[in-house]
């Protein structure tokens, strides 16, 4: 079908906003195809962004940098009216199931959708200008090519658009540190209250002030690079040896993070995350209903998940020697 691009219809011209004007209630997805990729950004309900191919929230101030940029690009010089040019200009729409991306001929596209379907947007994004800043776009459905002042650069891939924290959890809120090696305790460190001392408990060893200090620091701010597929995760690839940091907080929560170092992925670890309540030793203590709530939220997001984080964040979080 024929795209009618913003409220304009094709008299897109020199000067004229790329997005007229954007009322976000409206705008119901956002999806951007390049090459081997498709990002799908769902907005939901009660607001916040789903990326559907993971299924798992992306970042809204990434989503609304992107809608101020479109919003704040004017159209500059019309290039062309001619369809025999847009393979020129990389403007080419590629077909729904393209066997293979020929990048020098098709564009990234571009679409904002209402929910209903009706399209408020929809516009690809061509080669760089050779001399100078700008980039070339077109409108679907519409001839005309334009060149754009600045360009656009958006990412196409799917992970880029993910909310990468992963845990922020306050320093003064530990209570005790754990490292298991399959099954075997590593380390086992404890505080009674946060002005105290960290002492050892059982037959390990020590660590030093400073990687305590480091793992406290990095669980105050855990974020991943990415989510793996599952399926990449096969056993073979996995390294065998599963280390878990176990970290409990004076309110009971234990957070369960499975740390594995994974051979395929330039020896970056992998972790699995989930968090439960210890129930205190007398049973007397109910459960705060809050932090029930927070624990099936935090678990249907975690869902099994595998998330990539650098090698060095990996060594870190496991006190390993320097």
């Amino acid at each position: 079908g024929n795209f009618v691009s913003t409220k304009s219809g094709n008299s897109n011209s020199f000067g004229q906003k790329l997005l007229e004007d954007l009322d976000t209630k409206a705008l119901s997805k956002i999806t951007i195809r390049g090459e081997d990729s498709f990002v799908s950004l769902v907005q939901l309900k009660g607001g916040g962004w789903l990326e559907e191919s993971f299924k798992y929230e992306a970042e809204s101030s990434q989503i609304q940098d992107l809608l101020l940029k479109l919003y704040q690009t004017k159209l500059g010089d019309l290039v062309s009216n001619n369809a025999n040019h847009h393979k020129r200009f990389k403007l080419v729409a590629a077909p729904e199931n393209v066997e293979r991306w020929d990048k020098d001929v098709y564009g990234e596209s571009v679409t904002l959708l209402k929910g209903d379907g009706t399209i408020i947007l929809s516009f690809l994004i061509g080669k760089n200008r050779k001399s100078g800043q700008g980039q070339y776009i077109r409108y679907n459905g519409s001839n005309k090519v334009f060149l754009i002042p600045e360009r656009l650069n958006i990412n196409t891939n799917p992970n880029d658009w993910l909310d990468k924290k992963l845990l922020e959890l306050e320093e003064k809120d530990v209570k005790n540190i754990k490292i298991k090696s399959n099954s075997e305790i590593k380390l086992n460190i404890n505080r009674k209250t946060f002005n105290d001392p960290w002492l050892t408990k059982g037959e390990t060893i020590m660590p030093s002030e400073e990687k305590i200090q480091n793992v406290l620091d990095k669980l105050s701010s855990l974020s991943f690079s990415k989510i793996l597929e599952r399926q990449i995760t096969n056993e073979k690839e996995l390294n065998p040896s599963e280390k878990t940091l176990l970290i409990t907080l004076f309110d009971g929560r234990l957070f369960t993070i499975k740390i594995i170092k994974n051979n395929i992925a330039n020896e970056n670890y992998i972790l699995s995350l989930r968090m439960g309540i210890l129930q205190d030793s007398s049973g007397k203590k109910e459960i705060d209903e809050k932090v029930r709530i927070e624990m099936e939220s935090f678990n249907k997001k975690m869902n099994g998940r595998f998330f990539e984080i650098s090698s060095w964040e990996g060594e870190q979080l496991l006190m390993r020697n320097d």
